[in-house]
């Protein structure tokens, strides 16, 4: 085979491998686009439903209080105070002992709390803690015997201040290493006197870690109440993200969306948009508990850039091994295509050959044929000299007939057949003619 069909043959595989390529890459710039906005619009509808589950989880806490404080309001003066903060306390109480809410107690009018107040160190059957469990809570916890905060005046003056008022919800309070708030209902005498209130105190701390954070993994969140105050910010975005939001008047307008939102039964607003922070630019995501408290979930531009490149990259990852497999398959083809023609070329070659050398022996086989017709005819022979004269005929006749079969090779009318290994050589036969016998 010509040398100079290689570079022509490896060329042509160069081309069919990057006219295949083109589809794959063409595709994949042209899903590109659909995959990442698919994936983000996903990414916020699941963002968008853990904002609302945790607004809905608010919501519920808080009309879960309104519904137990409301409760242990009816029953006050019919049922032991004590016995009946404690019973109440034990549908916020988990298993092993702890709980958001850290006590629940009635509160008279100088606004300190009676008596009968309960605090977060019993079991979910009502039970008192065991000491050494208590003393593991302790550590970590050290108010949670005595949560009490100085005064809950700011309670009773709510009340004091719109009569008709049936619940409260106090901003954050700060006490001892935590953010506390208050929610109550009033207690009210026959005639209406405000005799003072049944309050809830939560751990806002606490109920984040209990309610919020299980599903805000990884998660940049922050929590503020109506009067700016962060509750909780995971990180340093969420923390900036949080100091950004008040200083913008974005509280203002968010708690007045609340309030609206309020007005027509709902759980709360909704809202978000675009914020500049010192990390970069960032999407804001928010839902209001009602009007008083705000859950946000912030995420830079390049977070949200990352949304779906996963999924791409391994699209891309498909389309470049397909693209390999198919070079591979291609240059194992031409590979094979061009040692088969180098082979065919040689056969051809040695066809050729064959027929050549047939002819040249055949025209001096003529000659000697014809030389020993003739000495047979003209000179008297011994026996032993016509014994090697007729095998010199033999012999004659004998490449006669290797030189038939070396013009039926040239001819192609037969095939070479392996026939063994001698050595390092190769032996061929003939495929049998008709009643002829191959010869090896």
């Amino acid at each position: 085979m010509s040398e100079a069909r290689h570079p022509r043959a490896w060329a042509f595989f160069a081309l069919v491998t990057l006219l295949a390529a083109i589809p794959l890459a063409v595709g994949y710039f042209w899903l590109r686009g659909e995959v990442l906005s698919d994936a983000q619009r996903q990414h916020q509808r699941q963002m968008n439903n853990q904002l609302n589950l945790w607004q809905e989880q608010f919501y519920d806490a808080k009309w879960d209080s309104l519904a137990d404080t409301s409760d242990d309001v009816l029953h006050l003066g019919s049922y032991d105070e004590a016995q009946l903060m404690a019973d109440t306390l034990v549908w916020y109480v988990y298993p092993d002992g702890h709980a958001f809410i850290e006590g629940t107690a009635v509160v008279g009018l100088d606004g300190q709390p009676r008596p009968g107040k309960a605090a977060a160190v019993i079991d979910d059957a009502g039970e008192p803690l065991p000491p050494e469990h208590l003393a593991q809570l302790l550590r970590i916890h050290p108010w949670l015997e005595n949560p009490w905060l100085p005064s809950y005046s700011f309670v009773i003056e709510a009340f004091q201040k719109d009569p008709e008022r049936e619940f409260f919800i106090s901003r954050l309070i700060p006490d001892r290493d935590r953010l506390v708030y208050v929610m109550a209902s009033p207690w009210r005498g026959a005639e209406g006197r405000l005799k003072g209130a049944v309050i809830q105190q939560q751990n806002i701390g606490q109920f984040a870690e209990d309610i919020v954070l299980p599903g805000a993994k990884g998660i940049s969140l922050w929590i503020m109440d109506a009067g700016g105050t962060v509750g909780l910010a995971t990180d340093d975005l969420a923390r900036s993200s949080a100091q950004a939001f008040a200083a913008s008047g974005g509280l203002a307008r968010a708690l007045k969306k609340g309030r609206a939102a309020v007005d027509l039964g709902k759980a709360g607003a909704a809202g978000g948009g675009v914020q500049e922070l010192p990390l970069g630019q960032a999407q804001l995501n928010w839902r209001t508990m009602e009007d008083g408290f705000i859950l946000a979930v912030v995420e830079t531009q390049a977070a949200l850039g990352a949304v779906g490149r996963g999924t791409l990259h391994k699209f891309g990852a498909i389309a470049l091994l397909s693209l390999i497999i198919l070079a591979a398959a291609g240059a194992v083809y031409t590979l094979g295509a061009l040692r088969r023609e180098g082979r065919m070329m040689e056969k051809a070659t040695l066809l050729r050959y064959a027929g050549t050398v047939s002819h040249r022996v055949r025209n001096a086989l003529v000659v000697l044929s014809g030389a020993v017709e003739m000495l047979q005819v003209k000179v008297a022979w011994g026996k032993n000299d016509q014994e090697r004269l007729d095998n010199y005929d033999r012999a004659v006749k004998d490449i006669e007939r290797t030189v038939s079969e070396l013009e039926h090779i040239s001819r192609g009318d037969t095939e070479l057949l392996y026939d063994g290994q001698v050595g390092e050589k190769s032996m061929y036969r003939l495929k049998p003619r008709g009643d002829e016998g191959g010869r090896s």
